[in-house]
């Protein structure tokens, strides 16, 4: 989306801001931005962001060729936490509700992926090979622009795109149910913003406790650091001396905290600590993330090698205009370049390193450890979270993504799992044709919806006729094996016997050995795998196989 944005494989955002009055005045552009970024602060107050801060910026490249209208930018990865995207887009529709002119355009890595989350509710000809350039969120609306506005023939333009939302409102304005679903997805923010904190009690060095109290949105680089160490970043890291600390209140996301939690405790000579001590373990693993992150970052960020290819990159597209190097409109430009280098392109590590040197260099970061020393090191007078939600039961997880994704049970509540109950199911599964969708019950579908006529009369005739044909057959069958038996001896009769029950043990042992195999797969697998998924789109859970004492 961005003329410089860097390649990654990491989940990333991106969002396009147009204006519905076709303004291409350079300073009503440079207001909105700043109003917007001010207005996204106050929406976002008490927010910690897992990666990047969700902020607008004029695009650094004016490309007269460009296909686009004026308008500005936003990329942010969210890595780990998807929470972030649909925090995003939250905040995206309060600033359509507040700015009525701007048009909207939303995407992620895999497209436009609020049609994804209402795709129960879409038009039949909305697919993602059909939706370039025809969503956008427009007066606090999802609108999108159908075949009969706006032709598949030829590829629909963002300039003909905008044109026909402030033409056609109401035409391009999708489904109630389709709002109503991405608002559920949403959440109730800004409630949430507080329900997805933790605050959690640590003993920290007195530094990094008063730094993480001026910033505590810090706390998300410094947790995913230390979650993403390796062996060359935990040999960068010195003797870390735990002497001069205190307790101090954290706050983390939830995720944040639970991939803290799990995560291993480095163990060397240089650091000993209990991993009983919850609240000595994380200050330790938080110190340990502080020093990495801060070794990591380069010194001079405008000297490092991506400040250097970002700044050929820009030469490269004429962004100096051909002015002299050092001349008073180059250094201008320059200028701008570090400007939006340092907000939107330069790696994390510097970022936070920088903001924590300005950080330290306050006089108010002198007042905060002054104030922390007072509590004596002791954390009588702090709080924390209960954290009992990290433990979930695989019946909580089965009512979860069954809240989520539907039930699709295929067992009938009196149904008896057997093996060969569940060879059967299994079998009628796997005939069922599939592609990137999933299952197709198509088929089955229509089957069930098409009307069926009953003759009650014919019925009973074409029954009375079978019967009687099973009659004769019968009848005929029994005068042949008696024959038959008569014609055998006593010890080919119990030849005969012997091997059709030996034929009978060995299909009854074919599905306990499925039924043995299923159940190992599934102890060894833990909580949730290949075996227990599969058994899931039977209608069959875990716990109908497994006893207590295999739990």
């Amino acid at each position: 989306m961005t003329e410089l944005q860097t390649v990654t494989n990491e989940d990333t955002v991106h969002a396009l801001f147009f204006s519905s009055l076709s303004n291409s005045d350079s300073v009503y552009w440079e207001t909105m931005c700043k109003e917007i970024n001010l207005t996204l602060k106050t929406l976002a107050t008490g927010y910690i962001w897992h990666r990047d801060e969700f902020k607008v910026c004029l695009p650094i490249l004016n490309d007269e060729n460009c296909a686009l209208p004026m308008h500005l930018i936003a990329s942010t990865c969210f890595g780990d936490n998807i929470e972030d995207e649909w925090f995003i887009v939250y905040l995206i529709m309060e600033l359509s509700k507040k700015y009525s002119e701007l048009i909207i355009q939303i995407i992620d890595n895999d497209g436009d992926f609020m049609l994804i989350e209402a795709a129960d509710y879409l038009p039949k000809w909305a697919n993602p090979e059909t939706t370039e350039n025809r969503v956008f969120i427009f007066k606090n609306e999802i609108n999108l622009i159908s075949p009969d506005l706006a032709s598949f023939k030829n590829k629909l333009s963002v300039n003909d795109a905008i044109e026909l939302l402030v033409k056609f409102p109401e035409k391009t304005r999708a489904l109630p149910e389709i709002k109503n679903t991405i608002i559920t997805r949403i959440g109730s923010y800004p409630e949430k913003i507080k329900e997805n904190i933790q605050r959690v009690i640590v003993r920290l060095p007195l530094e990094i406790a008063a730094v993480l109290k001026l910033k505590p949105a810090l706390i998300a680089p410094i947790v995913t650091t230390y979650c993403n160490h390796d062996i060359i970043d935990v040999k960068s890291v010195g003797n870390i001396d735990l002497s001069d600390y205190v307790y101090v209140e954290v706050n983390f996301t939830k995720c944040l905290y639970a991939m803290l939690m799990h995560s291993k405790l480095i163990r060397s000579v240089k650091h000993k600590i209990s991993a009983e001590a919850k609240r000595d373990e994380l200050g330790f693993k938080i110190t340990f993330g502080f020093q990495m992150l801060m070794k990591t970052a380069a010194k001079d960020i405008f000297c490092s090698k991506e400040f250097i290819k970002y700044k050929n990159n820009l030469k490269e597209n004429g962004y100096f205009r051909n002015n002299i190097e050092h001349s008073k409109e180059y250094n201008y430009l320059l200028e701008k370049a570090k400007n939006y280098f340092f907000e939107m392109e330069c790696p994390v590590s510097t970022y936070v390193s920088n903001n924590v040197s300005s950080i330290m260099a306050t006089g108010e970061f002198l007042k905060c450890k002054e104030s922390l020393k007072e509590h004596n090191k002791t954390d009588s007078s702090l709080n924390e979270d209960n954290d009992d939600w990290l433990s979930i039961e695989p019946s909580q997880l089965n009512n979860m993504l069954n809240n989520r994704y539907g039930n699709s049970v295929k067992f009938n509540n009196d149904d008896i799992v057997t093996p060969e109950t569940i060879t059967t199911k299994l079998t009628d599964f796997l005939k069922q044709s599939s592609d990137f969708e999933g299952v197709d019950t198509k088929e089955k579908n229509d089957l069930e919806s098409k009307n069926i006529n009953f003759d009650a009369n014919e019925f009973i005739n074409c029954l009375e006729k079978m019967m009687d044909l099973v009659s004769v057959d019968m009848h005929s069958s029994s005068e042949t094996d008696s024959d038959f038996e008569d014609n055998l001896t006593d010890a080919e009769l119990d030849e005969e016997l012997a091997n059709k029950l030996k034929s009978y043990d060995v299909n009854r042992s074919d599905g306990n050995k499925v039924m043995f195999n299923l159940t190992q797969s599934i102890k060894e697998e833990g909580v949730s795998g290949p075996s227990s998924n599969l058994l899931s789109s039977i209608g069959i859970n875990k716990t109908d196989l497994l006893d207590s004492d295999d739990d």
